[in-house]
């Protein structure tokens, strides 16, 4: 067996291979069972909000929730936020969870009912703060 070690860039093929093993690994070892999603809003052809969710283990994972700038401080951030959690909840997720950087919506996710578990200092100062909130 082969035991050099290659470093690969870009990695996306890469990663895809390898990491494809997880699925079977974590199914033999739990519940797992992810689903992911994405809820769109769409100007025409063009997606100018959107958002991933994952439900897994009873839990949903936010990711990647983006609006457009012009969208930002109407209540379309909420609308979408909620659209991913009632799909989620329709999929049997009974918590949330989602991480956020310090310069992006902390402040949002704690109106919308986040609270912090986590936070990560990077060494050149920004923050990774870890959130969760019941559905």
């Amino acid at each position: 067996m082969a035991t050099d070690i290659e470093i690969v860039e870009p990695d996306d093929l890469a990663y895809a291979a390898f990491s494809a093993n997880f699925t079977d690994y974590n199914a033999a070892h739990s519940t797992w069972n992810a689903q992911s999603f994405s809820c769109v809003i769409r100007d025409g052809s063009r997606i100018v909000a959107g958002g991933r969710g994952i439900v897994n283990m009873g839990a949903l994972e936010i990711r990647g929730l983006w609006l457009d700038p012009g969208l930002r401080g109407l209540g379309v951030g909420a609308r979408l936020l909620a659209a991913i959690e009632d799909e989620a909840r329709a999929r049997g997720a009974r918590r949330a969870m989602l991480f956020t950087f310090s310069w992006q919506a902390e402040g949002f996710y704690r109106r919308m009912g986040y609270t912090e578990f986590s936070r990560f200092r990077f060494p050149d100062g920004p923050e990774r703060i870890d959130m969760q909130k019941e559905l």
